[in-house]
């Protein structure tokens, strides 16, 4: 029997988001939960690797040919910094290795938003001087969802983004 959150809509929230956004094309992209129907999508995009941020475990789901990590992390949460640290860690190693990378939760909007956004602010991928909540909502219009996340998702991008270099 697969793992699947028993709040979550078996075909997801249409009306809300997609299934799959590129935040960074071919580099990462944010996704609800994935059912059997999105590990295609998954592999049409050429996704490498699977993080998943929420309390639900779905190792057992995700194709093998899939690296496959999971970062719990309560709904409406907000991550720690270890949780953090550790995730910007794999997505360097991701990265490094050209393998797109997909983040999800359940609805793919307010935990994932959050660890997208620490390590494309690391990554030098939110432009300078934009706020980086208009920045993940121009490419996903649910990401973060609560005061706590917005607020956890700016304190994340002044922290990894970056030193303008002074010429």
């Amino acid at each position: 029997m697969p793992i699947r959150p028993w709040y979550w809509p078996e075909r997801g929230q249409p009306e809300r988001t997609e299934p799959l956004t590129w935040i960074v094309k071919d580099v990462i992209a944010a996704s609800w939960w994935p059912d059997p129907y999105v590990f295609d999508l998954f592999d049409e995009q050429g996704i490498k690797a699977v993080v998943n941020v929420c309390e639900f475990d779905n190792r057992q789901d995700v194709p093998s040919h899939l690296a496959y990590h999971f970062i719990h992390v309560p709904d409406y949460g907000v991550p720690t910094q270890e949780q953090i640290e550790h995730f910007l860690k794999l997505m360097d190693k991701h990265h490094a290795a050209g393998e797109p990378a997909v983040i999800h939760c359940v609805a793919g909007c307010g935990r994932t938003g959050q660890f997208i956004i620490a390590w494309c602010a690391k990554a030098g991928f939110i432009p300078e001087g934009m706020d980086p909540v208009d920045w993940i909502r121009s490419k996903r219009k649910c990401c973060l969802e609560t005061g706590a996340q917005m607020e956890c998702a700016r304190r994340l991008t002044k922290k990894y983004r970056p030193a303008k270099s002074s010429d």
